[in-house]
């Protein structure tokens, strides 16, 4: 090849070059504010979107520090709640317990005021029987001995009559003549 022939060849522009020659010549000005207003508009959009970014981030920032306050709170809340409900768990469990043992005492004093009072009854029952059997046998000693002098001196049935009379009178009285 020869040196004019290699100069054509650099010379012939290809044609992707040349389409851009001949858009660079019909739209130039055109294409340069467009592709300016694009860039422009790239740089407001990535600006907003950095400033959106900032404020979504601080929105989120302050809603975390909300939301762990609140929570903080909240367990500050149950803490207490729950403390309170463990004092009167164990001041109620204190007085249940100071209950059953002031129970425990009343039931044993009157357990052994029950024994003592049925002790005191069994005593009485057994004196008053003592006492009543006591008087039987005297009343039929008595009746026996004033049956004895009856059939011994052959009284008329009047006087046995009055007799009987008296000593069922004392019997009834509790006399002990």
């Amino acid at each position: 090849m020869t040196d004019k022939q290699s100069q054509d060849k650099q010379d012939t522009p290809s044609p992707a070059t040349e389409l851009a020659h001949l858009r660079q010549i019909v739209f130039g000005d055109a294409q340069k504010g467009l592709e300016q207003k694009i860039e422009q508009l790239g740089k407001a959009l990535q600006a907003q979107l950095k400033q959106h970014e900032q404020q979504t981030t601080r929105q989120f920032t302050q809603l975390q520090n909300a939301l762990e306050s609140h929570v903080d709170q909240l367990e500050d809340k149950l803490l207490n709640a729950d403390k309170g409900q463990d004092a009167k768990a164990n001041e109620l469990f204190t007085l249940n317990k100071n209950l059953s043992s002031e129970l425990e005492m009343v039931e044993a004093a009157n357990k052994q005021e029950n024994d003592e009072l049925h002790k005191r009854i069994d005593q009485d029952i057994a004196t008053l029987s003592n006492k009543f059997s006591e008087q039987l046998k005297e009343a039929l000693a008595q009746l026996t001995r004033v049956s004895n002098e009856l059939n011994a001196s052959k009284t008329d049935r009047k006087t046995l009559a009055k007799l009987l009379s008296t000593v069922a009178s004392n019997l009834e009285t509790g006399d002990d003549e």
